[in-house]
């Protein structure tokens, strides 16, 4: 549920930004391939999220927030 002040497409955006962080959590190179892209295990390029969407702020949120401290947990945002 959105915050107070908060419209549908923010709250979109920094619940993508915690469940990047999550999977970063998990495994640095899995948030980075989503990411950016990368070539599959049968040799298919998977297109990344900054490809299909260069003008989104989406990994300079991540990284923002990772140096926050942010961690991923339910409706943190610093």
């Amino acid at each position: 549920m959105a915050q107070e002040g908060e419209g549908d497409d923010e709250h979109r955006h920094r619940c993508l930004v915690r469940a990047i962080i999550k999977l970063r959590l998990e495994s640095r190179d899995k948030a980075h391939r989503w990411l950016k892209g990368y070539v599959d295990d049968v040799g298919r390029y998977q297109t990344g999220w900054n490809e299909l969407h260069p003008k989104s702020r989406l990994e300079a949120d991540v990284r923002a927030q990772w140096d926050r401290g942010n961690r991923g947990n339910y409706g943190d945002w610093k």
